[in-house]
């Protein structure tokens, strides 16, 4: 993609969206499958939203055949809504990169993969596993390719898996800015930027824990996000409180402030990671408010992807006999 976009274009897809829009499962809905007294209970709120409409779903342990199914429709109505797809297949990307990561972890380990692949990507399952077995990289985009092959190559020398997702991470946005900064997109632009670096603070905060050095976290960081890479050079070896306080008056100081104390006590991203997908909900839910573009969509998008999000945490709380506190203190922000 290589031209501004044409927001004219959207005026039908965006009225579309916005009547879709009320059917998103709100805190109110949320809240009454969290009290719910059985995994039953819980389904019967999904069912009633239209989940799993043309499914037969005759258990709560089907919940992820749910929710898989809920994915792949999203997608497939905004691919069918959006004037120019391409956009929506810049967040395609993402699943790729997850296959990837599940494809070369099976088969450096001899595992199956098949529960946890994502069927929403932009190549198909069976001709990414094939390209990856057969080392037949050439249809892959350049960032793609280039990443697995280093993937491939550090495993080889390392043997250490963790590798595999510190590089896909950081080609996954270094090809999704590449798609936003052609479409000429204040707000996708601005959205991949915290996207970056929100990245790069898990990244971080991983490489911190893992105690690497300072060159292996520059190689990883994702260029192109407003903090700047020293930041983060500069407080490997810091305390938490010494990064906090290079960000304190940032965009992210809030957030990161709250976050990283319950690290410091906790020991667990689990807080961390809900407070980083609260603000990107915070930041994408200005599509609220604009009258057409491609705003409103990449809203919904991923609006419904915080949304499936918390149905699988409800679910697998509910199913585990999970308390409810702790279910909902592990909900994220809905976008509605």
């Amino acid at each position: 993609m290589s031209k501004k976009i044409d927001e004219s274009k959207y005026i039908y897809a965006v009225s579309r969206i916005r009547a879709i829009e009320k059917k998103l499962i709100d805190n109110l809905k949320f809240d009454r499958m969290v009290d719910s007294k059985s995994p039953d209970e819980a389904l019967k709120t999904l069912l009633e939203v239209d989940y799993g409409h043309g499914l037969e779903i005759k258990s709560p342990l089907q919940y992820e055949e749910l929710l898989k199914d809920e994915y792949k429709k999203v997608y497939q109505l905004l691919s069918d809504l959006a004037p120019e797809p391409e956009i929506i297949n810049m967040f395609l990307l993402s699943n790729d990169y997850h296959n990837i990561k599940v494809f070369l972890k099976a088969e450096f380990s001899g595992q199956e993969t098949v529960d946890i692949l994502i069927e929403s990507g932009s190549f198909p399952l069976n001709k990414l596993k094939i390209m990856l077995q057969d080392r037949n990289l050439s249809d892959m985009p350049a960032i793609m390719r280039s990443a697995v092959e280093e993937c491939i190559d550090t495993f080889g020398r390392t043997g250490d898996p963790q590798l595999i997702d510190l590089i896909l991470d950081k080609a996954n946005y270094l090809h999704m800015k590449e798609i936003a900064q052609a479409s000429a997109s204040e707000f996708l632009k601005d959205l991949i930027v915290i996207m970056i670096d929100v990245c790069n603070i898990r990244t971080f905060l991983r490489i911190k824990n893992l105690k690497k050095t300072w060159d292996f976290l520059q190689k990883v960081l994702v260029p192109g996000g407003k903090i700047d890479s020293k930041i983060f050079v500069e407080n490997l070896d810091n305390s938490l409180d010494n990064f906090l306080e290079s960000l304190r008056y940032s965009d992210y100081g809030n957030f990161l402030e709250e976050g990283l104390e319950d690290v410091k006590s906790s020991g667990s991203l689990t807080k961390f990671e809900k407070l980083c997908d609260n603000y990107i909900i915070s930041f994408v839910k200005k599509a609220k408010f604009i009258a057409f573009g491609v705003e409103p969509l990449i809203g919904y998008l991923i609006a419904k992807e915080t949304e499936i999000k918390n149905a699988r945490i409800v679910m697998v709380g509910k199913i585990n006999n999970i308390s409810n506190e702790i279910i909902r203190e592990r909900l994220r922000e809905a976008y509605v």
